[in-house]
């Protein structure tokens, strides 16, 4: 990492070279065509950067085929191709890039504020969810229902960004925790399904079965009312931190060789007050202790857990467990090589992979 730090000079090289071979007038046009080019570059751009960078970047220089995806599996190689792309691509004083899917012809310039991407956001979400469920009931509008996940630098650095609200940093933590207390509630695993594995038009399908040792359908109705659960929760808390003074909370740590920050706000006026091409200093401009946070989960942490544990008990006394709520079934098929990495993994991280994806039963 240190080392590669020291070569930031050849990443930032590598970038000047694949923006000129993008367009060769970039480096003569002013500091604001420049971001509009990086923030909407076409296609046939993009490829010419990736290119120059994997030619640049790579060590050694590529000298027989897909060297480039070869060296990019490495550690250090998928950094410094990072690092240099988010040159290439990243806009405002901190070369922020969001790692998000834009409608066409949109990009992060057409969004000054967090608030204002997040508010769009929320209106494409509830337009989609109408348009597919005629019985959906439109949400009200609270801060970042949903993460983002962002590329930028701080202190010339790559950091590898979530950008999140408290609510929902603190429903993800209890989600987190709470499946790992329901796991020791009710001990289970999951075992391949007969169907499991057959091939199926376009790839392959995928089932798996919960077994609970013949507990299914109350560590199902605990599932069920743990995520009603979560829900409300997160509305009661956006709520509740809704008229608080706009803060940011700010966290960085390093994992595997890469630096990670996590920005949380409190709430919309918070997000109003953050604009894109000046990110980290407005953030730092309402910046609070991080143990703030901390306490804030501690908290929620403590009612989540007497509520799980009420609710287990409950269902193992009072849950009738032959009547059968009607849910949809659902057929899942994989494309070929979707899951060679998650097969690859140990045990127990298969395990926590399936526990989060809600794959109880795909029939």
């Amino acid at each position: 990492m240190k080392g590669l730090f020291m070569e930031s000079s050849r990443v930032q090289a590598a970038a000047r070279k694949a923006l000129m071979a993008a367009n060769p007038l970039y480096h003569a046009w002013s500091p604001e065509q420049q971001e509009l080019f990086r923030a909407t570059m076409n296609d046939a751009a993009s490829d010419r950067v990736e290119a120059v960078l994997l030619n640049e970047l790579q060590e050694p220089a590529g000298t027989a085929e897909n060297a480039g995806e070869e060296w990019l599996d490495l550690p250090n190689g998928k950094l410094a191709y990072n690092w240099a792309n988010l040159l290439t691509t990243g806009i405002g004083e901190d070369m922020i890039w969001l790692n998000e899917t834009m409608a066409e012809n949109v990009s992060l310039l057409d969004f000054e504020t967090v608030y204002d991407y997040d508010l769009d956001d929320y209106h494409f979400q509830n337009k989609e969810s109408s348009r597919e469920n005629a019985d959906y009931q439109k949400r009200d509008y609270y801060a970042l229902r949903f993460s983002l996940w962002a590329r930028l630098l701080i202190d010339e650095k790559l950091h590898y960004a979530t950008i999140t609200s408290l609510a929902t940093h603190i429903t993800d933590e209890l989600e987190d925790q709470g499946a790992d207390m329901i796991h020791r509630l009710i001990p289970h695993d999951y075992v391949e399904g007969e169907n499991h594995g057959r091939k199926a038009e376009g790839g392959f399908v995928w089932d798996m079965r919960l077994d609970a040792k013949g507990l299914e359908p109350q560590l199902d109705e605990l599932n069920e009312r743990w995520r009603e659960y979560l829900q409300q929760r997160w509305v009661e808390l956006s709520q509740s931190f809704q008229g608080q003074t706009p803060a940011a909370f700010m966290m960085n740590t390093c994992e595997d060789e890469d630096l990670l920050a996590l920005f949380v706000f409190n709430n919309a006026a918070a997000l109003e007050s953050v604009r894109w091409r000046s990110f980290l200093s407005d953030c730092r401009q309402q910046k609070r202790e991080f143990s703030e946070v901390e306490h804030h989960v501690s908290e929620a942490w403590r009612q989540a857990e007497n509520w799980l544990y009420e609710a287990h008990r409950d269902i193992l006394q009072n849950f009738d467990p032959t009547v059968t709520k009607l849910r949809k079934q659902r057929k899942v098929t994989m494309a070929p090589g979707a899951f060679d990495r998650l097969l690859q993994r140990d045990d127990d991280d298969y395990k926590d992979v399936l526990n989060h994806t809600g794959f109880y039963e795909v029939q």
